[in-house]
C-alpha cells in the first residue's frame, strides 16, 4: 500500500517549511528505509526563474530545506540534477539566490550530461526512450514536482516532471511524434514513470499556477505540501484536491490498469478548484469512421492552438527556437503560426518568457460550443 502524507503550509517561511517537510516525508522516508548513508538525488521542475518567487520552480526555500532535511538525516550524498529547457541548473539555482546555501549544505547543483538509450520494460507501450542516466546512480531519486497547469496535459504534477529527464533533443521530437494525441503523450509519461520509480515524490503546493501554464500561468495560493512512496499515487490525490481528477495521464493509467492503492495521512485541505488551460482536445472518437482527411480536416478545426499576444510579445524568437516541427517562423519581429504543420505540442506556450501565447479555441470550436449553448438552453427551457 502506498502512502500520501499531506500538511497545510500558508507560506514559505522557512521554519514553517522545514517543520511542514519533516511531517510529509517522515512516513514516506521510513516506508523506504531512510537516507542515512544513502546518495539522494533530486529531480527539481526547474523551468525557468524569471522573477522572485516565480511560481513556474519549486521555490527556493522549499529546495533548500528539503537539502538541509536531508543532510540532518544523515545522507551521505544529495545531488540537484535537471535539465531546464533554456538555462542550466546551475543557472536557475544562481537565480534563485540559493547556490551558496546549496553549496555550504555540499548539495551539487548539474545538469544531465550522461544519457542512454534505454530498453524500457516490457509493460511499456515506448519500447525505447534516450534517458538521463543518472537517475541510476543514486540510492535513492526524490521526483521533486510543481503544482501547475499544463496546457497539454490539464495538470503538470509528479510523473510529468519526470520528463526533463529526457534528453532536450529527444523531448523535441517527442513532442512532434505524440504531439496532436494526448493520450499518446500522457502513455509516454507514464512509461518513463515505470522505467525511473522514483523512490520520493514530493510536491510544492504552497502558491502553485493556474491558468496559462506551465510557465506564464497566474499564482494560485493552495498552501500545502505532499510526499508519498509513488508519483501517480500524488498525483491522484493532488489532482482530485486541485478539482481536476479526470488528468490524461490519470485516465490512461486507469485504462493500463496502473494505479496503484494508497492511503493517506495528515491535513487534506479543501481549496477551490484551480483555473484551468482550454482543453486542448475535445474527444473525437465519434468521428473515427471518417475518412482519414475528413478526420485531418476536423481535428485542426476541433483542436485548440497557440494564439499570439501581440501586444505582450517582445519578439524573442525563443518560440521558434523551440518549435518540433519548425512551423513557428518570425515575420516583421513577430512570430507566426503555421497552423496546418502545427502539431499543437505547446512548446511555444511553455516557454514563452511574456505569456504571450495561449491556448485559444478556433472559430469552428467557438461556433459549435455556441450552437451547443443553444441547444442546451432550448432542451432546459432557458
Amino acid at each position: 500500500m502506498e502512502k500520501v502524507c499531506c500538511r497545510r503550509l500558508a507560506g514559505y517561511e522557512p521554519t514553517a517549511v522545514r517543520g511542514a517537510l519533516e511531517a510529509v516525508l517522515a512516513p514516506v522516508l521510513a516506508h523506504c528505509g531512510g537516507v542515512a548513508g544513502k546518495r539522494v538525488m533530486i529531480k527539481p521542475n526547474f523551468l525557468e526563474y524569471r522573477k522572485p518567487d516565480d511560481p513556474a520552480c519549486v521555490h527556493p526555500v522549499m529546495l533548500t530545506g528539503l537539502c538541509a532535511l536531508l543532510r540532518d538525516a544523515g545522507a551521505a550524498d544529495v545531488a540537484v540534477i535537471e535539465n531546464p529547457a533554456v538555462r542550466t541548473a546551475p543557472a536557475i539555482a544562481a537565480a534563485m539566490g540559493v547556490a551558496e546555501t546549496l553549496a555550504s549544505l555540499g548539495v551539487r547543483v548539474e545538469n544531465c550530461r550522461r544519457y542512454e538509450r534505454t530498453a524500457m520494460p516490457e509493460t511499456c507501450l515506448f519500447k525505447q526512450l534516450e534517458v538521463a542516466a543518472e537517475f541510476r546512480e543514486y540510492d535513492l531519486v526524490i521526483d521533486f514536482a510543481k503544482a501547475k497547469t499544463h496546457a497539454m496535459m490539464t495538470l503538470t504534477l509528479a510523473v510529468k516532471n519526470l520528463f526533463g529527464l529526457i534528453r532536450g533533443s529527444e523531448r523535441l521530437g517527442w513532442h512532434l511524434a505524440v504531439g496532436r494525441d494526448y493520450g499518446k503523450f500522457a502513455d509516454l509519461l507514464l512509461d518513463l514513470y515505470t522505467l525511473v520509480r522514483p523512490q520520493i515524490s514530493l510536491l510544492d503546493a504552497v502558491i502553485g499556477m493556474e491558468g496559462n501554464g506551465p510557465g506564464s500561468g497566474e499564482p494560485v495560493a493552495l498552501r500545502f505540501v505532499a510526499a508519498a512512496t509513488d508519483a501517480l499515487a500524488l498525483d491522484a490525490f493532488a489532482a482530485a484536491v486541485l478539482g481536476a481528477p479526470d488528468i490524461p495521464v490519470l485516465t490512461r493509467a486507469r485504462e493500463r490498469g496502473m494505479m496503484p492503492e494508497f492511503e493517506t495521512c495528515g491535513e487534506v485541505p479543501a481549496i477551490r478548484p484551480v483555473v484551468l488551460p482550454e482543453p486542448p482536445a475535445p474527444t473525437l472518437a465519434w468521428g473515427v469512421w471518417f475518412p482519414v482527411k475528413l478526420r485531418e480536416f476536423l481535428r485542426r478545426r476541433m483542436v485548440a492552438r497557440p494564439v499570439l499576444d501581440a501586444a505582450k510579445c517582445v519578439g524573442c524568437g525563443l518560440c521558434v527556437s523551440k518549435c518540433p516541427p519548425q512551423t513557428l517562423k518570425m515575420r516583421s519581429g513577430k512570430p507566426r503560426f503555421d497552423y496546418p504543420g502545427c502539431i499543437r505540442c505547446y512548446c511555444c506556450q511553455e516557454y514563452c518568457p511574456q505569456g504571450a501565447i495561449t491556448s485559444g479555441k478556433t472559430r469552428f470550436m467557438r461556433l459549435a460550443d455556441g450552437l451547443e449553448k443553444l441547444l442546451r438552453r432550448g432542451r432546459t427551457g432557458d
